[in-house]
């Protein structure tokens, strides 16, 4: 490799890290029928499932999905945003104004605040507030059974206050994945409960 060769790759170094922290993801087009199956670990249900969850129905404000597990073919509801922030859960548990992870476009650096409160309408009116920050903290590669992926990792740090006055901190790790429209992978640790999510396969309109 001749001198001006050499500077010349030597240089565009900087340039290219540079453009890689400064690149933003924008919000994913959600459409019907697209889906993605995950094995999961205490979503659904205590232990680990395997679930599709497909787009019944989306539009500017809000997006549906149904998730099916495959062990025996039993249906759980949810809602989103079209950010997926989740308004409704699997379970039910409703989010006011919404779970707030996710704040497009993602870019390396960004930083925000997350607030939200936990309705069980079941049970009681408000069972938790939750207060915390949001970091995307960067780009990870990510290997999971649908295969590898280059994902934006975010991190959000939580606390959350009991009805009752008990109060505990949460930490979610999500990899994003801007291909594949919405996470590889997920994680979620608390004092009362530990989660997880892995992608299997997915399939976009």
């Amino acid at each position: 490799m001749n001198r001006i060769a050499l500077v010349l790759l030597l240089l565009a170094f900087p340039v290219l890290s540079a453009a890689q922290s400064d690149e933003r993801i924008v919000k994913p087009e959600i459409r019907v029928g697209d889906s993605w199956t995950y094995r999961s670990t205490n979503a659904l249900a205590p232990g680990t499932h395997e679930h599709e969850s497909r787009v019944s129905y989306a539009d500017s404000k809000v997006s549906l999905v149904v998730s099916t597990r495959k062990s025996d073919g039993m249906e759980f509801d949810s809602s989103w945003t079209p950010e997926w922030n989740a308004v409704t859960s699997y379970a039910g548990v409703m989010y006011r104004p919404h779970a707030g992870v996710f704040r497009f476009p993602l870019r390396t650096g960004d930083k925000y605040e997350v607030n939200f409160e936990v309705l069980r309408p079941r049970v009681n009116t408000i069972a938790t507030t939750v207060s915390g920050i949001a970091r995307v903290v960067g780009w990870d590669t990510v290997d999971v059974p649908a295969g590898k992926f280059r994902a934006i990792r975010v991190e959000v740090e939580g606390v959350y206050r009991e009805s009752d006055g008990g109060s505990y901190q949460q930490h979610a790790i999500l990899w994003y994945v801007p291909e594949v429209n919405r996470w590889a992978k997920f994680l979620v640790v608390n004092p009362r409960f530990s989660g997880s999510e892995e992608l299997l396969e997915y399939k976009l309109q």
